[in-house]
């Protein structure tokens, strides 16, 4: 699934899952999607892209 989500307000985002975590921890029920997903949102859109070049390089020299 793709989301839109404007760009002022992703460090919203970002703050409310990290919130949320600590939430979860702080009530003994950690759950560390939370805190992967806010890790994920903290990428720059040019690493994502660089990691998909990355892979994709990876698998044709597999394929080869």
């Amino acid at each position: 699934m793709k989301l839109e989500i404007p760009d002022e307000d992703v460090d919203l985002v970002i703050r409310a899952l990290e919130h949320y975590y600590a939430y979860t921890v702080a009530r003994k029920a950690e759950d560390g999607r939370y805190r992967d997903l806010a890790e994920r949102l903290k990428r720059k859109p040019a690493e994502k892209a660089n990691g998909s070049v990355a892979r994709a390089g990876k698998e044709s020299k597999r394929r080869a």
